[in-house]
């Protein structure tokens, strides 16, 4: 695995061979434009309130296990309109971290995520401009330490300390939101 960046896209092609429903969101979080991701406000605010997530999925691509073939049909589109898995598993994640040694790094996150679901709940409108740029960063944000909670999980107290490094990095970017303007400064932040 090279970097920590490398290793949440990595994580991410995994959750699409098992989750194909998940493409759009996903192309939308780490690729942008910010509008992609942020017309889906509704989506992504409704899933995070009710965890939808398919841990089974996110922990077999955090472990590397090949997933089953997915059939085609309405759970192959691109976009399976339950707002993004990855993200909406940060609840349940820290639930079961506790106790762990990254139990106060997935409960901080797990905050993070649910102050900007509420902000974005909170918007009459959808942001434009540098406004939709720095929340889209915050979401990638988000995203990117759900994966790394993911593959810590999957490592288990073994795990290489630069999963905890790299969360360390995306909770100092949550902390000061102004200094990430976009999703690719979001991304260079992560630790190398």
């Amino acid at each position: 695995m090279g970097t920590a960046r490398d290793a949440v896209l990595d994580y991410a092609a995994g959750t699409l061979r098992l989750l194909p429903g998940q493409a759009a969101v996903t192309s939308a979080v780490l690729q942008g434009p910010p509008a992609a991701l942020l017309e889906r406000i509704p989506q992504l605010v409704r899933g995070f309130a009710g965890e939808r997530t398919d841990g089974g999925a996110l922990f077999r691509a955090a472990a590397g296990l090949l997933g089953e073939t997915v059939a085609p049909g309405p759970a192959a589109r691109a976009d399976d309109g339950r707002g993004c898995a990855l993200v909406q598993s940060l609840p349940a994640l820290s639930r079961e971290s506790a106790g762990g040694a990254m139990a106060s790094r997935a409960e901080r996150l797990t905050e993070a995520a649910d102050r900007l679901h509420w902000e974005l709940a909170e918007r009459g409108d959808l942001p434009e401009g540098s406004a939709a740029g720095r929340l889209a960063a915050r979401y990638a944000l988000c995203y990117a330490g759900a994966a790394f909670l993911w593959l810590w999980r999957a490592g288990g107290e073994s795990c290489p300390e630069w999963t905890y490094e790299a969360v360390d990095a995306v909770l100092a970017a949550l902390k000061d939101p102004a200094r990430v303007p976009d999703v690719p400064a979001a991304l260079a932040l992560l630790p190398a």
